[in-house]
């Protein structure tokens, strides 16, 4: 039987990307955008993000992120280093994310605690979205759970034996917003890791669970970086990206007015490769 390496991509918008494709010309050649909106037939991605979805796996390309405008993820970034390193080698994205969306409350998992209380949702769909129902605790939690396991059962089903070989997360913006959420980051993030290798286990074994750092925009960056980075420094298996250091900005695009929310276009492109370069060898 033969492995499906595949990859987990979450967290809020910038693991969705709401980075401008049409801004992307004045960093990059023509010849590698259009490899990129012609995707990678040996990296596919299986997404749901806000409206659309991909409802099974796809080749990676630009695109693979909302309906509202053409934009792109890290995803790119990450398909194009794969394809570089492992020339035509078969890799497999599993990608949820939502804008907006905290640890706190959204990606609250069953051991965290909401109030001081266990999150206890399930593994059902918590949150009708399309139809704007309230969002309860962990809806994002179960919706995750839900694509990754449709899509090992879809891997099964073709031949594959599915093996999660990185974990990228791209969260923590909300949280940093009031006090709560960034004081019970720590332990929220800690049981969220534990519920997930729980739930996946068998899967995961090897996994490199890989945080990347949130920007100097938001106005407790520094303490939930400081969360990221520590707990990756105490945890084998983890691994940090110091998107600061590393020069992953908000603040050029759109050139009229930038979205200083959202990493500039070149920078996705890189985040997606920074998290390619910390999976190691595969």
């Amino acid at each position: 039987m033969k492995r499906a390496d595949s990859i987990v991509l979450a967290g809020q918008s910038n693991a969705v990307g709401y980075s401008k494709v049409n801004c992307l010309p004045k960093h990059f050649p023509a010849e590698r955008i259009q490899k990129w909106r012609d995707g990678y037939e040996n990296v596919k991605i299986n997404y749901f993000s806000h409206y659309k979805r991909s409802n099974g796996f796809v080749p990676t390309t630009l695109g693979c992120t909302m309906l509202e405008d053409e934009t792109l993820g890290p995803e790119v970034g990450m398909a194009e280093a794969l394809n570089e390193k492992y020339p035509g080698r078969d890799f497999f994205i599993v990608k949820f994310a939502f804008g907006g969306v905290n640890l706190n409350h959204d990606f609250l998992s069953p051991s965290g605690e909401e109030n001081g209380a266990p999150h206890t949702g399930g593994e059902v769909f918590s949150h009708d979205y399309s139809k704007g129902a309230p969002a309860q605790a962990g809806w994002c939690w179960n919706e995750l759970v839900k694509i990754l396991s449709e899509s090992i059962a879809s891997l099964e089903s073709e031949g594959y034996a599915p093996a999660v070989r990185a974990f990228c997360w791209v969260q923590g913006e909300s949280d940093a917003v009031y006090e709560e959420p960034t004081a019970k980051y720590l332990c929220h993030y800690d049981a969220f890791l534990h519920d997930l290798k729980a739930r996946f286990a068998g899967y995961m074994d090897g996994c490199k669970f890989i945080d990347a750092g949130i920007s100097i925009f938001w106005e407790r960056y520094m303490r939930i970086n400081e969360i990221k980075r520590s707990y990756a420094a105490g945890h084998a298996d983890c691994a940090y990206i110091d998107t600061i250091d590393a020069g992953i900005v908000t603040t050029k695009e759109p050139y009229d007015a930038p979205d200083l929310g959202h990493y500039d276009s070149d920078c996705e492109i890189r985040l997606g490769r920074l998290f390619a370069d910390a999976m190691g060898d595969l």
